[in-house]
């Protein structure tokens, strides 16, 4: 599973046809199925059987094709996985609710798929370092939704700022050497909100953001991926260190450059060559 250029996720209800078939094109680094929160409890097995019909045509080399699975709480994830023996060979990975080391272990243990850690509970965020180096997981991924609700049932009901929780995500990523994927933007129709969002997680390290809504796609590419005045700073300064003897430091825009530097503008040279 790729998942180092993973910068937008399309999030698709597996009990809409519609949603689905209407999927086959998006351009999203990946698609997120979604057998949990996105589906009724009286829905959860029609929504098994008609993923099992779709993954196939789901599943792009262009993209990555994800599912949701219900949580290890739940009494769904059992038939989830049953389920999803018979489709692995299409699916690039299970993104696992509620994720601890504990719960990534026992998914583990049952299934060979690499696991997209969903980091959404005060315990999940404690072990974060820990859920990102089990050898399964290859990226984490915030539930700042859920999150939020386990603040205000313990009485935090005007928790809104979430950055420390979101900081420890993406380093224990980073750390890890895995991606980490923003919580979503809620509100669909105020592109304002989604940019801020996007600016904000952008800035603290996350590789990417879910998406809830093909038309917040475009924005969050945007705001993750290089922009044309980072990559012609990061050719700046690859061309400047080529031209200078030795491994000393050099100066770019007044700026010094040493090998810190030198290495994050070879890595935004390199996904702009993507």
């Amino acid at each position: 599973m790729t998942t180092a250029f993973t910068r937008t996720v399309l999030a698709v209800p597996a009990s809409s046809e519609r949603f689905l078939a209407k999927a086959l094109n998006s351009p999203a680094s990946a698609l997120m199925v979604d057998l949990e929160d996105g589906v009724a409890e009286t829905a959860k097995a029609a929504a098994r059987i008609l993923f099992t019909g779709t993954a196939e045509r789901l599943a792009d080399a262009r993209r990555g094709l994800w599912l949701r699975v219900n949580a290890p709480t739940s009494p769904h994830l059992d038939a989830d996985l049953a389920m999803v023996e018979e489709v692995a060979r299409h699916v690039d990975a299970l993104v696992l609710p509620k994720a601890t080391p504990e719960t990534v272990d026992v998914v583990a243990a049952r299934c060979d798929l690499p696991v997209v850690a969903l980091i959404e509970t005060a315990e999940g965020v404690e072990k974060v370092w820990e859920t990102a180096a089990r050898p399964a997981v290859r990226a984490l991924m915030f539930g700042e939704l859920d999150y939020q609700a386990e603040l205000a049932r313990s009485g935090g009901l005007h928790a809104d700022d979430t950055l420390w929780a979101q900081g420890r995500i993406v380093n224990a990523a980073a750390g890890a050497g895995i991606a980490s994927i923003a919580g979503p933007t809620a509100a669909v129709q105020d592109t304002r909100r989604l940019e801020t969002d996007c600016s904000r997680q952008a800035a603290l390290g996350f590789t990417g953001k879910l998406c809830i809504h093909p038309s917040q796609l475009d924005t969050v590419k945007s705001a993750f991926g290089p922009t044309p005045e980072m990559v012609a700073w990061a050719r700046r300064v690859v061309d400047a260190v080529q031209e200078q003897p030795g491994d000393g430091a050099v100066t770019v825009d007044g700026a010094m450059v040493d090998r810190p530097v030198t290495d994050r503008a070879r890595h935004i040279l390199a996904e702009s060559d993507q």
